[in-house]
C-alpha cells in the first residue's frame, strides 16, 4: 500500500488518478473524476483507504518505470496467447483500489485487457462483445471514435445475459476490446485491517485491434447514411474490403477537419 501511495501521488500530478463517490451503482455512468469528491488530497484517500465504498483508480502506471518493465514482464507471458502474426503496442496498466463495498459502473474498453485480482474479492461481470442488444454497434463506434459513452448503458433486458467470474488473489479474466463490464466487491468476509480490494488491469492494443477501429471509423459514416453496417469480426471480406478506405478517411478528417483520433488508431 505504501508502494501503491507514492504511485498515486506521482500519478496525481500527472491526472492520471480517477475516483468514485462512495454509493455509485453499476447502471451509473462510468464518469470518474480527476479529483476526490470531497475534495481530498491523495495521502487523506489513502489515509482512509478502508472506509466503505472507497474508490481511487490509478490509470496508465507505466509512466513509472518499475511499473512499466513490470507490465512488459507479464506480457512477455503472455504474447504465447495471441494469435499468429498478432502484434502489441501501448501496453497500459491500470490499478483499482476500493474499499467494499463497491462497484465500476458497466461500461467498454478500447483495449484488450488482461485482469488480475491482487488483494481481496471482487465479482466481474462480464458480457459477450458481439452481442448488440447489450451495447449497440452506433454507441461502440463512438466511444471508439469520440471517447463518447452515452450510449454505453446498463439495461433491464441485459441482465440476465452476463457471466460472473468471482474473483480472488491470484485469478484473472481476458476479455477482448469493447467488451462489456462491471464489478462489485462486498463486505462480507472483510475485517478491519483487511479492507482493501486491489484489481489491475494489463491493457494493450494489437494489429487487429487497430484495423477494427478503422472499420468502426468507415461503419460510422455508412451509418450516417442510412446503412446498417457489420460490426468488425462478422465478415471476413467485409473487413477487408473496409479497412484501406477507413484509413483513408481517418487520414482525411485528420487534414480536413483536425480530427485526432482516441487512441488504439
Amino acid at each position: 500500500m505504501q508502494r501503491l501511495r507514492h504511485l498515486a501521488k506521482g500519478l496525481q500530478a500527472g491526472g492520471h488518478c480517477r475516483y468514485l463517490p462512495p454509493g455509485t451503482l453499476r447502471e451509473a455512468a462510468f464518469d470518474a473524476a480527476r479529483s476526490a469528491p470531497d475534495g481530498r488530497r491523495v495521502d487523506e484517500v489513502f489515509d482512509q483507504i478502508e472506509a466503505p465504498g472507497s474508490w481511487i483508480a490509478l490509470y496508465n502506471v507505466e509512466h513509472d518505470p518499475e511499473y512499466r518493465a513490470f507490465l512488459w514482464k507479464i506480457m512477455g507471458g503472455l504474447m504465447p496467447l495471441l494469435g499468429p502474426g498478432e502484434t502489441v503496442f501501448d501496453v497500459q496498466g491500470f490499478v483499482f483500489i476500493s474499499a467494499p463495498p463497491s462497484v465500476t459502473p458497466f461500461h467498454i474498453d478500447r483495449e484488450n485487457n488482461f485482469w488480475l485480482q491482487v488483494r481481496g474479492h471482487k465479482t466481474l461481470e462480464v458480457w459477450d462483445p458481439a452481442d448488440r442488444s447489450v451495447v449497440p454497434g452506433s454507441a461502440v463506434e463512438d466511444f471508439i471514435l469520440y471517447r463518447g459513452l452515452d450510449g454505453v448503458r446498463l439495461s433491464e433486458s441485459s441482465r440476465e445475459r452476463v457471466t460472473e467470474h468471482v474473483c480472488g488473489p491470484g485469478d484473472g479474466v481476458y476479455f477482448p476490446s469493447t467488451t462489456p463490464h462491471a464489478t462489485r466487491s462486498t463486505a462480507d468476509g472483510v475485517s478491519p485491517g483487511d479492507a482493501v480490494v486491489i484489481s489491475i488491469g494489463i491493457n494493450f492494443y494489437t494489429n487487429l485491434t487497430r484495423r477494427a477501429a478503422h472499420v468502426h471509423q468507415l461503419n460510422h459514416l455508412l451509418r450516417r447514411l442510412g446503412v446498417q453496417p457489420l460490426h468488425p469480426g462478422v465478415s471476413a471480406w467485409r473487413d477487408a474490403l473496409k479497412y484501406p478506405v477507413g484509413v483513408a478517411l481517418t487520414a482525411l478528417r485528420r487534414r480536413l477537419r483536425g480530427y485526432r483520433p482516441p487512441p488504439g488508431f
